[in-house]
């Protein structure tokens, strides 16, 4: 393995850094608002600057060391480097935001960024599958040819995506340095701000001349179950590992899209990055498009309808050595879903099968309901979940267990019998068993917990958890939604295609219309 170079010497730099950070979903009927902003991360000025430092805590409740704090310890590698924060801004996935959000937090970045004085660099920690409604077009590219207007083409710009972001000229034509998160779950955040940062400097400095290839691939579904150390996609992960081993190579990055935006161009993407090679980047683009496209008739894990899964639990051995996880594939809060689905409750009241099962669910009219309830009381209402989510009302006799003021809002510990459910404020993502523990439960003493995520949850379930069995229901993250849903050129899995390279070159001229924008029409012209 290569180590990488540093960056050190040279003149001195000035490099602004910030994050405006979010992930859609378009089918939610929850908008994301500012609130939802300042309740999750909101930092600006000395806070920003003591939170990306090593002692700091950048992501409160979710990681102690992110994009932000690598690209720090980047810029102290280096030497040399004067750092001006601009705004960091993160919430939880949910619907798209309004307008009037999004214009306020672009607005606030700009303005720093206008007071920032003389920069070499920016770096933007952005997610790549944002949406706004009646927006039009990817927002985080509206937001790149803001910052570039502002600093004009002298300065170097460095992104950092997630690996689900939607790829769009938008999102590339702009910057000068991309990275993408490499492991999936996303364990390496502040990795990959390390590398943006250590990229961006000695291209800075110019020890390295980036240039770049990307490619676009007609596929919204496939690759199994896409986590990196996993096959098939391990061996895609570790050939791009491969591809950075060589120091002509300065990245190489695999998009694997977040399939629940409204975008007209959604589907998979590769973008290499050399050292001046523009032969060498467009050869590798296409290698590395051929190994992604070559998974994309591995199928999905087996699904189970909820009440299968519920006799699957209670007939089999797992639940005896450890509580089997029930993903709620259909309800992702980790996705954008917002966490209302009551088939589980209704499922688990229709018939007792004895299971001690944890039940997340946004319900705020539940809460409403009981909050004011002593605990220990008992009560008759209807669950409902989400406000326009059309779920099934289930009307159950509980007790009040458990009350607590959570990340989620107001959160009521419901038991049903043998099982409990725990009805929140806002959207609820039960990723750390702490979510549990608040309300007095032990995790490992259940049978079973449903989960709203797909991958992060198993970070901090690996010794509580051993057997993750994928549920469909219906909600806003169905594969259904994705396999139905249209775009500007057939694509993988509802259209059956042999060769991604036909539809290339037009998916990358397309402006990232969004669907949801009744007004805008996709507009297609040549690329080279």
């Amino acid at each position: 393995m290569r180590l990488p170079e540093l960056g050190r010497g040279g003149r001195p730099l000035r490099i602004a850094y910030g994050r405006l950070f979010h992930e859609a979903n378009t089918y939610s009927p929850v908008r994301t608002t500012l609130e939802d902003f300042e309740r999750m991360h909101l930092l600006e000025g000395d806070a920003l600057v003591t939170a990306t430092t090593l002692r700091g805590t950048e992501l409160a409740s979710f990681m102690p060391h992110a994009e932000l704090t690598g690209f720090a310890q980047a810029a102290r590698a280096a030497g040399g480097v004067t750092l001006v924060p601009l705004v960091s801004a993160l919430a939880v996935p949910g619907g798209p935001l309004t307008r009037e959000c999004f214009d306020a937090l672009v607005a606030r970045l700009v303005d720093k960024l206008l007071a920032a004085g003389a920069l070499d660099g920016v770096y933007l920690a952005l997610h790549g599958s944002m949406e706004v409604d009646g927006l039009g077009e990817a927002p985080e590219a509206l937001l790149l040819r803001r910052v570039r207007e502002v600093v004009g083409d002298r300065v170097k710009i460095a992104v950092s995506y997630d690996l689900h972001a939607n790829l769009s000229s938008g999102l590339v034509d702009p910057v000068d340095v991309l990275v993408a998160y490499r492991t999936n779950p996303h364990w390496d955040l502040a990795p990959t701000g390390f590398r943006a940062g250590n990229r961006l400097i000695r291209a800075l400095r110019g020890f390295i001349r980036p240039v770049h290839a990307w490619r676009k691939l007609p596929l919204v579904l496939g690759g199994g179950t896409t986590i990196d150390f996993l096959a098939p996609m391990r061996q895609v992960f570790r050939f791009m590992r491969r591809l950075e081993d060589d120091p002509r190579v300065l990245t190489a990055s695999l998009f694997m899209v977040h399939p629940y935006t409204g975008a007209g161009d959604l589907g998979w993407a590769v973008h290499v990055c050399t050292d001046g090679d523009d032969a060498l980047a467009s050869r590798l683009a296409d290698e590395l498009a051929d190994r992604a496209w070559a998974q994309r008739n591995v199928p999905l894990p087996p699904m189970r309808t909820v009440d299968d899964a519920l006799d699957e639990v209670a007939r089999g051995l797992w639940r005896r050595a450890a509580p089997v996880t029930l993903i709620d594939v259909d309800d992702i809060v980790g996705a954008g879903a917002p966490g209302g689905n009551t088939h589980f409750v209704a499922a688990l009241a229709r018939r007792d099968r004895g299971l001690v099962a944890l039940v997340p669910l946004h319900d705020p009219a539940a809460v409403d309901a009981t909050w004011e309830t002593p605990v220990g009381t008992r009560v008759s209402l209807v669950l409902r979940g989400t406000p326009g989510y059309e779920q099934p009302e289930v009307p159950v006799v509980a007790v009040v267990a458990a009350k607590r003021t959570t990340e989620f809002g107001r959160m009521v510990r419901l038991d049903v019998g043998s099982f409990h459910v725990a009805v929140s404020e806002r959207a609820p993502l039960p990723i750390h068993p702490k979510f549990w523990r608040e309300l007095g439960l032990s995790p490992r003493r259940s049978d079973l917990m449903v989960q709203k995520n797909f991958f992060h949850y198993r970070m901090f379930h690996l010794t509580i958890s051993f057997q993750h069995i994928p549920v469909v229901s219906k909600g806003a993250t169905s594969f259904d939604r994705v396999r139905a849903r249209t775009s500007v050129v057939p694509t993988h899995p509802s259209a059956v295609l042999d060769d991604w390279r036909a539809s290339d070159r037009l998916l990358r001229a397309v402006h990232s219309v969004h669907h949801h924008d009744k007004s805008a029409h996709p507009h297609v012209s040549p690329i080279a």
